[in-house]
C-alpha cells in the first residue's frame, strides 16, 4: 500500500513537531463546527440583525429615515443591468453595452437595498409617486437623495454587503449633511 503525499502546500503535508494527529471523531466535530459556521453566516445576512438604519438629514433636520440591507451580486448585477442601454443585438453576438446611467444605477441599489416594509412607504408609496410625477420607486430615490447622501448610504450598503471594512460608523452617521 502507498500513501501519496497531500498536493496542497507543504504546511498542510506535515504536523508541527509535538502536535497529536487529530482522531477521526475531532475531525467530524470540526467539520460540524464549520457547517455550523456556514449555515449561521447566510442566516445572518437575511435576518434583520444585518439591517441598518439611514437617516437623510440636512442642516440638523432629519427629513426621513429607512433600513438597508446587505445586497447579493445578483441584486448589483440586476440593477447595473436595468441602468444599463445595449445595442441592438445581431445573430450569435453578445451583449454590448452602449451607456450605463449612474444616478439610476445608483438610485437602484438604494431602492434595492431598502428593506421591503421601508421601500414600500417610501419609494413605493403611490402619492410620492403622483407628487414627484414619476412611475416607479427608484425615481423617488433619485428625487429626493442628493448625489453626495447616495456616495454615503451606498458606501453603507457595500460595508453591510462586504466590501471594505467594519467601519464604527453608524448608518445614522452617515447621511447627514451639516
Amino acid at each position: 500500500m502507498t500513501i501519496e503525499k497531500n498536493t496542497l502546500p507543504e504546511q498542510f503535508d506535515e504536523q508541527p513537531a509535538g502536535a497529536e494527529a487529530l482522531t477521526q471523531e475531532e475531525i467530524l466535530m470540526n467539520e460540524r463546527d464549520l457547517l455550523q459556521g456556514l449555515i449561521d453566516s447566510g442566516d445572518e445576512i437575511e435576518s434583520k440583525e444585518s439591517y441598518e438604519r439611514i437617516q437623510i438629514k440636512r442642516k440638523g433636520r432629519v427629513f426621513f429615515e429607512f433600513r438597508i440591507r446587505p445586497l447579493s451580486e445578483e441584486d448589483s448585477r440586476w440593477c447595473y443591468s436595468q441602468a444599463t442601454r445595449y445595442a441592438e443585438r445581431r445573430k450569435n453576438q453578445p451583449k454590448v453595452e452602449i451607456e450605463t446611467n449612474m444616478s439610476k444605477f445608483r438610485s437602484l441599489l438604494i431602492y434595492t437595498a431598502t428593506v421591503n416594509e421601508d421601500r414600500k412607504k417610501l419609494w413605493d408609496s403611490k402619492k410620492a409617486q403622483e407628487h414627484f410625477n414619476v412611475l416607479q420607486g427608484w425615481e423617488v430615490v433619485d428625487r429626493t437623495i442628493l448625489p453626495g447622501e447616495k456616495e454615503r448610504v451606498i458606501d453603507r450598503i457595500n460595508d453591510i454587503s462586504g466590501y471594505g471594512d467594519d467601519s464604527e460608523t453608524s448608518g445614522e452617521e452617515l447621511a447627514k449633511n451639516s
